[in-house]
């Protein structure tokens, strides 16, 4: 897996300074490791977007400041506008590659499930992202889950089931449920489950994330 690189700059702190970065373009940001202090840093948020949106928190990072050697980094805390979606803040924390790290993994669906092609069957997806220890050099991009052997109702993929490098080791919950068959509803209990849901909704309400200062 290829990593991906970011510049940043060193930041100064102060009550509204992170406002001020983020009218200039720029991205507030923390890199940390164990046994180090705190790098306080500005990444253009072009480019923070462009690479977060690819590395999510499971993708190695290559933080090069200022001359300085580039460092291997994983995302840990990200802070989004619930509204634009713009990157608000993003925690990195440093790797040692020859120490294992957790990440969050997305699953990815192969192939079709004769189940739903042929039966109409509908595919229920339980997980979306797998956690595992490895390796940072030995991270991936995402885990696929073939979903080609499922062929009746109730057909079903847990953890357990899935395959992954053997220098991964996968901590979520080997019962848990990835995907499953469930058999079409009925038109009228599909009527019933909308005038329930007509019934108890209730307007939503967006809140813009609060922009607290450093």
């Amino acid at each position: 897996m290829d990593t991906l690189e970011l510049k940043a700059e060193v930041r100064q702190t102060g009550k509204g300074h992170a406002k001020n970065l983020r009218k200039q373009g720029l991205v507030p940001v923390v890199m940390y490791g164990q046994g180090t202090d705190a790098d306080l840093l500005q990444i253009d948020a072009r480019s923070l977007t462009r690479v977060m949106d690819e590395a999510g928190t499971h993708q190695l990072v290559a933080l090069k400041v200022g001359r300085k050697r580039p460092v291997m980094a994983l995302a840990r805390e990200i802070q989004r506008d619930s509204i634009t979606r713009q990157y608000l803040h993003v925690d990195f924390f440093k790797v040692k590659m020859d120490e294992k790290v957790t990440a969050s993994v997305p699953l990815e669906m192969v192939g079709e499930a004769p189940a739903v092609a042929d039966l109409g069957g509908v595919l229920t997806q339980g997980l979306d992202q797998l956690e595992i220890e490895c390796l940072p050099n030995d991270l991936v991009s995402s885990i696929e889950v073939n979903i080609e052997n499922l062929k009746e109702f109730n057909d079903s993929i847990t953890v357990a089931d899935l395959a992954v490098p053997e220098a991964i080791t996968i901590l979520s919950d080997p019962s848990s449920m990835v995907v499953k068959i469930e058999a079409p509803r009925k038109e009228e209990e599909l009527e019933a489950a909308e005038g329930e849901i007509e019934a108890g909704a209730e307007p939503e309400v967006i809140t813009e994330a609060r922009d607290e200062e450093e």
